[in-house]
């Protein structure tokens, strides 16, 4: 696992490291509401009326957060077959920002220097997982090497069948002799 996690940083593309950056801030996110909820409450600028109100934001900031962080990190090294997870997440992070915009809109005093702080953060992490999601092309020798593995499985599997083929041709000939 270790050794594929390492093989897996050693090539990856600015795109895939900007996708890693955007899962790391949702899991500092959620680590700071599941341990700290006070302090993510006042930079929310919520207020926490009852004890509940501590579980409240351990839930839906700090557990939810880590868990989106979580899938976020399992799927990025599965690409292409795990883009859909980062490409919903990346989603995700962009009704995020349309809400928050849609507040400004609304203009219930939401346009405040945090809020647009917020929005900002929103908005940068859907692009990032949204770019992230996307597969990058490989290169030219990448493509070579794929085209010579395929040819080189493609004359395996005609060996092997000429070679099954010319052992039953020599079986019915030794067959033929015994009558």
């Amino acid at each position: 696992m270790v050794g594929g996690l390492w093989y897996h940083a050693r090539d990856m593309t600015t795109r895939t490291q900007l996708a890693y950056a955007a899962a790391g801030v949702v899991l500092l996110l959620g680590l700071l509401s599941l341990f700290n909820p006070v302090l993510a409450t006042r930079l929310l600028g919520l207020e926490i009326a009852a004890p509940r109100g501590l579980s409240e934001v351990r839930a839906t900031y700090g557990a939810l957060f880590v868990t989106m962080a979580a899938l976020l990190l399992w799927a990025l090294p599965q690409r292409p077959r795990g883009a859909i997870v980062v490409r919903a997440m990346g989603i995700l992070w962009a009704g995020v920002a349309a809400g928050r915009i849609a507040s400004m809109a609304i203009d219930d005093g939401t346009l405040t220097v945090g809020n647009v702080a917020s929005l900002a953060v929103a908005a940068v992490v859907a692009v990032l997982l949204l770019w992230g999601s996307l597969e990058t092309p490989p290169t030219a020798a990448e493509a070579a090497s794929r085209r010579e593995a395929a040819a080189a499985r493609r004359a395996a599997g005609r060996a092997k069948r000429e070679s099954a083929a010319a052992r039953a041709r020599l079986a019915k000939r030794e067959g033929a002799g015994d009558a």
